[in-house]
């Protein structure tokens, strides 16, 4: 399951990935990605996305590249904040910086979401109430769309 919601006028989206995540999900994620990408030259300040991972299994070759295309615009320029439970993810998001070279992009991974909503905090200098409104409305979706889906 994917489930994304965005303010730009404030810059902020969460983009929440849990379970397993169809390729409609995939698209929708790419179609987010690119929207960032477009408003992002327009923006005061640089968007900032709560990542919230936990989807099994990993994005296969074709997705890994797509995401890759994405990431290499010149106007995908957001802070990150990954928030993945598996101890792996930090070394996985260095290797990949490694390889990458600097990105435009700031990518942190944090074990929770208020790590990485701090992260993003800090990095912008100040408060972003709009990202914490977002993520406990994602967070309640989330819920339900398991809930029910266990029904």
């Amino acid at each position: 399951m994917y489930i994304a919601r965005s303010d730009w006028k404030h810059g902020v989206a969460v983009w929440w990935y849990a379970g397993v995540v169809s390729d409609e999900e995939w698209e929708e994620t790419f179609a987010h990605r690119r929207e960032l990408c477009a408003l992002s030259p327009g923006m005061a300040f640089r968007p900032s996305v709560l990542l919230v991972t936990g989807t099994e299994p990993m994005p296969n070759a074709l997705r890994r590249r797509q995401l890759c295309e994405v990431q290499d615009h010149p106007h995908y320029n957001p802070f990150i904040a990954c928030v993945n439970r598996d101890p792996r993810q930090p070394g996985i998001t260095t290797a990949l910086r490694w390889v990458r070279g600097r990105p435009n992009w700031d990518e942190s991974t944090f074990l929770s979401i208020d790590q990485g909503i701090a992260w993003l905090e800090e990095k912008r200098g100040g408060r972003l109430p709009a990202l914490r409104l977002l993520t406990a409305n994602v967070r309640r979706l989330v819920a339900t769309n398991q809930s029910q889906s266990r029904v």
